[in-house]
């Protein structure tokens, strides 16, 4: 007995004809001709009321075509978007962290730009963690762990905007100045 590695695996029955499948099922015709039925109904019966004729055969293709219609826009309508889609951000966007950062930032600044204490509890200390990242990436020391040759790299205006609470937030062009310091890092 001699079998081939196809007859085992079933690919003998490939040569034989399976019938051809539509694409919808006898469920979804029966569906559609009980909707085209009922709303042949409805239709008859409103005409009743309204005290007017029409042959029910019309209003059963009437009523074919409306349900023929309602099925073809209902498969080349686009999907529908996730239930999260517009809550953070827009749905043709793919979300970008350097945009929320600079949103975070943007809502920060305007939020400290008048009370100098919450510039003091707020932003400094971000800044100051932005120097130290920039310090231990490119030098490998921190204010903490070299605060004399942080201070050195840091530059003077910089090391004691960080260092001193300011009595007002500084105007926009002193902290891009300040922003141009921590780039020389």
């Amino acid at each position: 007995m001699s079998s081939s590695i196809d007859e085992l695996l079933g690919g003998a029955y490939e040569d034989e004809e399976r019938p051809q499948r539509s694409g919808r099922s006898a469920s979804a015709y029966a569906k559609a001709i009980g909707a085209a039925l009922a709303l042949t109904a409805v239709g008859s019966a409103a005409l009743r009321t309204a005290k007017l004729d029409a042959p029910v055969w019309f209003l059963f293709l009437v009523s074919c075509a409306l349900v023929l219609v309602y099925i073809a826009v209902r498969r080349v309508r686009p999907p529908l978007p996730p239930r999260a889609a517009g809550r953070r951000h827009l749905p043709d966007t793919a979300p970008d962290g350097l945009r929320h950062a600079v949103k975070r930032w943007e809502a920060r600044l305007d939020w400290c730009h008048t009370d100098a204490s919450a510039f003091n509890r707020k932003v400094i200390p971000a800044l100051g963690e932005i120097v130290d990242e920039r310090l231990r990436q490119r030098h490998g020391i921190t204010r903490e762990s070299a605060p004399a040759r942080a201070r050195q790299l840091v530059g003077e205006p910089l090391w004691s905007f960080l260092s001193t609470p300011v009595r007002r937030p500084p105007a926009p062009r002193e902290l891009a100045n300040l922003i141009a310091w921590m780039e020389r890092i």
